[in-house]
């Protein structure tokens, strides 16, 4: 028995194909499976750094932050007019009671900045003279005196570097201190030489308490020499490696290194406010616990899989087959003395009642003209193979032919000026009505079916009716004589019907619906020519397909398209070199020339719309980065707002939107502010070489930091650290492409008199280091092709046919 029902159950070709579609997806499943194991290791530098490098620019970021905030408090303190005092006092001599006077209200100052919770001390040191005055024990004539002395072997390193931070105990002696401190230390200068420096004390512990730590890895912090700053000597790992590992991850963001036994993902960031190198260490067998998970999960996912194509061919064959034999007893009801057919004898006869219901489904009478619209559509976007077009084709159109089908492209002039005034109801109404007077005006001589075009209009396929059509030349020119009749008389009955105008261009006739597409393609070219002829106006470009000659109506001067991209492309710089000019009107003068050229030299339409179209979007950029605000139509602009217009509309728009670009950027460059904005990028462009900042183009142009700040913000959209950076990185692209200089030289050509940091920054705006750029740069100038024009909307179609 169980023989039996294996033999029917392997006959059926249903459940064959499920035994075959179940062990080929097991089989899938298991491999997917091994292999993500497999290749884990090598997906986790893109899958699992991620996180790591997330958690350390946080921890980066707060670290960043508490330095700002002390460093500002140290400048401050720095340029505090009894600090000054202080230092004059142990310089020139003054009056004892002067100085008890300001030593008394400097510590008070002192005192003041010290409230922070995490400021353990402030001290502001004489170095001429050897005296210090501190928030915690007050003034002392010899810093020798003082109570903590750990900073005194490295102060005078002051006098070569603007910033110094340090961790060190508090304390007489670095190695039995009774507080750890990380000391942050800024010069006082006076006649351009360093006479002092502000000594802020931060609590080691408070200032690391706010680093997030993930219970998985370990992280460091070491400084520019390579000291370790935290943690302190109480980790799980082996320090004694930890030069190794910096050793291995050198400048790269992460690496697997090894210590000891075990293998690490090691992670890194720098920090271009102290110079730390912040380091985390994840272990690898953590990493991989989850993907052995996968790993076995997949192949329990597999096992069901293969239960679950078992229980279906179980279900197929008992459940399924039940409601055949019932219609195999109906169908054999009427013959009790013959034998009754097999279960598989059932298929042909199903299959032919199936056929046939799903034929006279897809073609009912109310669906029939969406279907056939949505076809068009379909067919004409490219959205279905030959086989499935040909097959729809013979369900959707029995009544036609294929031969003889024509392409009509309608399209509702000025159409971004028409949607404006209407409300979006009116608009479809206007659209359906327009929709039924076509097919009504069509309908006594062609078959008419018609679809959506884009938002300006419809396309409509058309087939002369059989009682009307002759074979011939005589029967192409009565085709085309209809043809232009009906159409001439359509776009005169809109007109008089609906609040529009309209324009007609129609294509080549076809003997395939294959070739549809092509002549969809002729009916937008020949559309175009509204730019030249004006609003409505029928435009037809007709070609021998079926043994019959037509005439072209379209009469366009054959040119040299690249010849007139390059000249167009000219012409874009001209205007934006108009409107940046001091020249009142010279763009819509320029905008008048270029029409009149367009009027006798007659340039291809799509090459004149793909022109305003990329000047239009030039400008929008232009605008964006000059701080300009846009003209209306400017900053509302679309593709069909253009597309649907003449070229006199198309000057006038191009000269309203030029005007009052060149207007406000006029009036903008007239402003006090624009002026100094541009002062100071003169200066930075001058003084890139040297180490100047924000202080340095203040006191340029002689105003305050926060004033120069706010105003190169609100006329740049750039902050001036960010600006200045971005002056540097471009320079030494420059210098990379242009000259062998090696790259510490480059550094100090741009500012920068750390090689590290430069190739930090470089690589934070570039995302590879100088050295790699250098190479790329050469390689895409000797090797790399050179990139296709832009191209947008239907346009892009055209060349791509």
């Amino acid at each position: 028995m169980l023989r039996l029902k294996l033999r029917l159950i392997l006959k059926n070709k249903q459940t064959r194909l499920i035994l075959l579609l179940t062990l080929c997806v097991s089989l899938v499943i298991s491999v997917i499976g091994l292999l993500s194991y497999s290749r884990y290791r090598e997906g986790l530098d893109t899958e699992l750094n991620t996180p790591n490098i997330e958690l350390l620019q946080i921890n980066l970021d707060v670290t960043n932050q508490a330095f700002r905030e002390s460093d500002n408090k140290a400048l401050d303190a720095a340029y505090h007019p009894d600090v000054e005092s202080f230092i004059r006092i142990h310089t020139d001599g003054k009056s004892v009671s002067n100085k008890a006077s300001v030593i008394d209200r400097l510590q008070k100052y002192l005192k003041t900045l010290s409230s922070s919770e995490e400021i353990y001390s402030v001290e502001v040191i004489s170095l001429e003279n050897h005296a210090l005055i501190s928030s915690n024990y007050g003034y002392l004539p010899d810093w020798n005196q003082a109570p903590d002395t750990t900073w005194v072997p490295w102060i005078q390193n002051i006098q070569k570097k603007p910033l110094l931070i340090k961790r060190r105990w508090y304390g007489t002696d670095q190695q039995h201190g009774t507080i750890e401190l990380l000391s942050l230390a800024r010069p006082i200068v006076e006649n351009g030489q360093v006479m002092g420096a502000v000594l802020i004390n931060l609590d080691y512990d408070r200032f690391f308490s706010k680093l997030y730590i993930h219970l998985s890895n370990s992280q460091y912090v070491y400084d520019l020499e390579g000291e370790l700053i935290y943690p302190k000597l109480r980790s799980s790992l082996p320090l004694n490696e930890m030069g190794r590992v910096l050793k291995e991850l050198d400048v790269n963001p992460y690496a697997y290194v090894g210590i000891g036994d075990m293998e690490y993902m090691a992670n890194q960031t720098f920090s271009d406010v102290t110079g730390w190198r912040l380091v985390s260490l994840v272990p690898m067998d953590k990493l991989l616990k989850n993907v052995k998970l996968a790993r076995n999960m997949m192949l329990w996912l597999a096992l069901i899989s293969i239960l679950a194509g078992c229980s279906a061919v179980y279900y197929y064959s008992y459940a399924a087959f039940r409601p055949m034999k019932k219609i195999n007893s109906l169908l054999n009801s009427g013959n009790k003395g013959t034998r009754q057919g097999g279960l598989y004898d059932l298929e042909p006869v199903i299959s032919k009642l199936v056929g046939e219901f799903q034929r006279k489904s897809l073609v009912v009478e109310r669906s029939l003209p969406e279907l056939r619209s949505k076809y068009i559509e379909d067919v004409i976007q490219r959205r279905m193979g030959v086989q499935e077009m040909r097959t729809k084709w013979e369900q959707y159109f029995s009544d036609w032919d294929r031969t003889s089908l024509v392409v009509m492209v309608v399209s509702i002039d000025r159409y971004s000026i028409w949607t404006a005034s209407f409300p979006e109801e009116d608009k479809m109404l206007l659209k359906y009505a327009l929709n039924n007077i076509l097919l009504e005006m069509l309908e006594p001589q062609w078959k008419a079916v018609s679809a959506p075009e884009e938002e300006n209009g419809l396309v409509v396929l058309l087939q002369l009716r059989e009682s009307v059509y002759e074979v011939g030349a005589e029967g192409a020119a009565k085709e085309r004589t209809w043809l232009r009749k009906s159409v001439d008389r359509l776009i005169q009955v809109v007109g008089e019907y609906l609040p529009m105008t309209i324009s007609v261009g129609i294509g080549h006739k076809v003997t395939d619906i294959q070739e549809v597409r092509a002549s969809f393609i002729q009916g937008k070219e020949a559309l175009n020519l509204r730019l030249y002829e004006g609003y409505g106006r029928s435009h037809m470009n007709m070609s021998s397909n079926i043994n019959v000659k037509w005439d072209c109506i379209v009469d366009v001067h054959s040119q040299d398209q690249a010849q007139d991209a390059r000249l167009l492309d000219h012409r874009r710089v001209d205007l934006i070199r108009a409107v940046e000019s001091q020249k009142p009107g010279a763009s819509a003068k320029l905008v008048s020339q270029w029409v009149e050229e367009l009027r006798h030299y007659r340039t291809s339409p799509n090459q004149v719309y793909l022109f305003v179209h990329e000047l239009l979007e030039d400008l929008l950029k232009w605008c964006t980065t000059q701080s300009v605000t846009p003209p209306d139509q400017l900053a509302d602009y679309h593709w069909n707002q253009i597309v649907t217009l003449d070229l006199q509309d198309i000057e006038l728009l191009l000269a309203i939107m030029l005007t009052d670009i060149e207007e406000k950027w006029h009036g903008r460059q007239q402003s006090k502010d624009f002026v100094r904005v541009q002062e100071m990028i003169d200066y930075m462009e001058n003084y890139l070489h040297l180490n100047i900042g924000l202080q340095e183009i203040a006191d340029h142009v002689h105003m305050s930091v926060s004033s120069v700040s706010s105003m190169f913000k609100e006329e740049t959209g750039s902050t001036v650290y960010d600006y200045l950076t971005g002056l540097r990185v471009k320079k030494a692209c420059i210098l990379l492409c242009e000259t062998h200089l090696k790259i510490g030289e480059i550094a100090e050509q741009v500012g920068y008199r750390n090689e590290n940091s430069f190739i930090r920054v470089f690589r934070k705006y570039k995302q590879v280091t100088p050295g790699k750029f250098r190479q790329i740069n050469k390689s895409s100038n000797e090797y790399a092709d050179r990139s296709k024009d832009r191209r947008f909307g239907e346009i892009e179609d055209k060349y791509e046919d």
